[in-house]
């Protein structure tokens, strides 16, 4: 044999061999991976989230064929791997930055990570009053209240943050002034979906009132005006919104929240906002809708020390390490009664209406308003036949204290672990109101396709 085929040959044979070890580390890793996501015990809830985590779905004909069971049983391992927490800190502080680069002067210290969208071109957005026919419910107040809570606003306050230096993306997440802002990235279209699917409730239940409080998140409050280009901007589509309804009435936040933007309204290392900023948007639905509504003195102010939320968690950033917040939240002082149930309306339990933070770390402080994954009835004291829905997503929890002053009854029901076709479940608690409450995130993400699809269950 030649030398020229020997080497070709030992060439063709260290192809192939190379070839077999690429084969077999690749093997390797995924019966690893299976094994790992298919024995190790399985997580059930994010605390870091506030969530309980995907459930493995029941079996039915008609989930198998629709491919949601197959779906589901993905989405369940994927969700609730072993380790979550320490996988996804180990990709966002040890992966996700081999994929950054420099953003603006590299004086700044900024590090861009993903793909943040290009801000669209200012235009001026105006809301529309609500409309008479879109608000039924004759005013009743409770006993002793002769007028609704008059508010006082204050000169409009400018939404225009200046310049920052040393600001860190990450996850599609601004870490600047010790502070984490998400960056938005636009509704794109699906802002109207939303409306539209909001006022099916109104065409379906024409005799209840339906509100949708669309919540700004704190990129509409505090992205400093040199990072405007990295995300869209959020007004725009809250307003877009509050245009395109026809049925339901448009409760503004926006401007009630950004009047107070100088107080702790949202928390600076979680993507929540914090109860003073919901109570100011409840202040604001309770006023639109005739209802009573009480100051912070009606309540008892409770503080925890020491937060760190989910940007620390997504981000690990030092600045957010080295500077946790202060959590405060407000006890109501009236009457309530709590009954708690499953997503399906059933095993009612008796539970109080903030969770006691003893057994909770201070990433877990948010949960001291309840889970996402129930449906929770308030019965207060209050006589004026008003009850209300609040489907919401995680925001829409730290609502629910202060409507307690306002409401005789309030359900609270999370969009995306509700079990029950909405309309007949209105109808059989008589609600009076149905108020959309969740983020701009919520509105325009895969969260609103809950909205509808909960119509027709």
């Amino acid at each position: 044999m030649s030398e020229k085929n020997k080497k070709s040959r030992n060439k063709v044979f260290e192809t192939n061999l190379a070839a077999l070890i690429n084969i077999i580390v690749i093997v390797v890793i995924l019966i690893s991976g299976a094994v790992y996501i298919l024995l190790m015990p399985h997580e059930k809830v994010a605390q870091d989230e506030n969530r309980v985590l995907t459930e493995m779905p029941k079996f039915t004909l008609k989930k198998y064929f629709k491919g949601d069971f197959t779906g589901g049983i993905a989405d369940h391992f994927d969700d609730t791997i072993h380790n979550r927490t320490k996988i996804k800190k180990f990709i966002a502080s040890t992966i996700t930055p081999l994929k950054g680069r420099k953003y603006g002067d590299e004086n700044e210290g900024a590090e861009l990570y993903g793909n943040p969208v290009k801000a669209p071109k200012p235009i001026t957005v105006t809301t529309k009053p609500p409309q008479s026919n879109r608000f039924t419910t004759t005013l009743s107040l409770a006993e002793g209240q002769t007028e609704p809570t008059v508010v006082t606003t204050k000169p409009p306050v400018s939404a225009e943050e200046p310049a920052a230096e040393g600001g860190e993306i990450s996850n599609s997440i601004l870490v600047v002034n010790k502070r984490g802002i998400p960056l938005y990235g636009g509704g794109l279209g699906r802002e109207l979906e939303y409306a539209s699917f909001v006022d099916e409730y109104k065409i379906q239940l024409p005799n209840v009132n339906v509100w949708s409080m669309v919540i700004p998140t704190p990129c509409s409050m505090y992205l400093p005006s040199n990072y405007k280009s990295l995300s869209a901007d959020e007004k725009i589509d809250i307003f877009s919104i509050s245009d395109a309804l026809q049925k339901a009435v448009p409760v503004d936040v926006y401007h009630a929240l950004l009047n107070h933007k100088s107080e702790e309204i949202y928390a600076r290392t979680d993507h929540h906002w914090l109860a003073l900023g919901a109570f100011y948007a409840a202040q604001e639905f309770a006023n639109l809708a005739h209802l009573p509504f009480n100051s912070l003195s009606a309540y008892e102010e409770l503080h925890l020390h020491d937060y760190l939320g989910t940007y620390y968690s997504y981000t690990q950033s030092s600045s957010l390490l080295d500077n946790p917040e202060e959590f405060i939240y407000y006890k109501p002082k009236n009457e309530v009664t709590v009954t708690q149930y499953d997503t399906s309306f059933n095993d009612p339990t008796d539970v109080a209406l903030l969770v006691p933070p003893d057994n909770l770390t201070p990433s877990g402080y948010y949960y001291v308003f309840g889970m996402d994954n129930r449906i929770a009835h308030v019965h207060t004291n209050v006589k004026n036949g008003r009850r209300l829905i609040i489907f919401k997503d995680s925001y829409g929890n730290a609502l629910l204290p202060f409507l307690t002053y306002s409401f005789e009854d309030i359900y609270l029901c999370d969009i995306r672990y509700f079990d029950l076709n909405a309309a007949s479940f209105a109808q059989q608690v008589g609600a009076t109101d149905i108020l959309f409450a969740m983020c701009t995130f919520s509105a325009v993400g895969d969260n609103r396709l809950c909205i509808r699809n909960n119509l027709y269950k």
